[in-house]
């Protein structure tokens, strides 16, 4: 024996007659809008294209200046250096004799600056 089974209209209600309206919308765009939406999307994708290309250049060309610059720093490291040597080597060369076949002649009374701040100005017409 088999059993029959009576089913209402209110007892099973499956939506397969009617489509949620998220479905219906997404099939009923348009030619034109889904023309338009390709080439915004190939346009941003072609400006990716061009910043990442130009990103690349930037980087190899920043490599390079920065290798130069660094070859430029150690020359003018190494050229600092022999000046500070020359330098050091005068200084110490530099007596009371050599001074005196220059030119130069020892000071008999020196003149100082006092560092005591005066209470007014004055002016000097000497």
């Amino acid at each position: 024996m088999i059993k029959k089974f009576r089913i209402s209209d209110e007892q099973l209600a499956l939506p397969f007659r009617e489509r949620p309206a998220r479905v219906l919308s997404l099939r009923r765009v348009s030619y034109e809008d889904r023309q338009r939406t390709f080439w915004v999307l190939a346009g941003i994708s072609i400006f990716s294209l061009f910043i990442y290309f130009y990103a690349v250049n930037a980087i190899a060309r920043n490599t390079a200046l920065r290798s130069n610059l660094e070859a430029h720093l150690s020359d003018a490291g190494s050229r600092i250096g022999a000046l500070e040597f020359s330098y050091i080597e005068l200084r110490n060369g530099i007596t009371k004799e050599k001074a005196g076949e220059l030119g130069f002649s020892e000071v008999k009374s020196p003149l100082y600056v006092s560092r005591n701040a005066a209470a007014a100005l004055t002016f000097h017409s000497e």
